[in-house]
């Protein structure tokens, strides 16, 4: 009996923690969507000019994110948040018909109007610990501020 009930613990705990780590990720999700402005990107320790990055928007609808540059909305990604992480997680899912889906791992802060995310150039990179590059990391933050409604 004993060993019935060790066994049965770890699931029952899943079970009541997953509501309460779908119900964080909805209210995120949820704070995101809209149209945010580029307000700043740093590649490999290197931050581009707002010169760079003028025009770049990101317009979140339902778990699809995608930016849009100079007018121009550019191929997006599926994302997955899981905000109960430190710091929060962020998966960005590129699916292409035939091939596997290629998973962008990453981090995210939402602050307000302010939305951060960092992440590997590459779905083979590591998912970040920190909101920091350094040279020939392949890593990027890019931050996003709300437009006005």
């Amino acid at each position: 009996m004993l060993v019935r009930s060790l066994c049965l613990t770890p699931l029952l705990v899943f079970t009541l923690m997953q509501p309460a780590q779908d119900a964080k990720a909805k209210k995120d999700l949820d704070a995101l969507q809209g149209v945010w402005t580029m307000q700043r990107l740093e590649i490999n320790g290197k931050e581009l000019g707002p010169t760079k990055i003028a025009n770049t928007q990101l317009v979140l609808k339902g778990d699809e994110y995608r930016t849009r540059i100079k007018d121009k909305l550019q191929t997006g990604f599926k994302i997955k948040l899981d905000p109960t992480k430190e710091p929060a997680h962020i998966d960005m899912i590129v699916s292409e018909p035939g091939s596997p889906d290629k998973v962008y791992k990453g981090i995210y802060k939402l602050e307000k109007d302010t939305f951060t995310v960092c992440r590997g150039i590459s779905p083979e990179h590591e998912r970040p610990t920190q909101f920091a590059t350094w040279p020939d990391t392949g890593t990027f933050v890019v931050t996003w501020k709300r437009e006005p409604k």
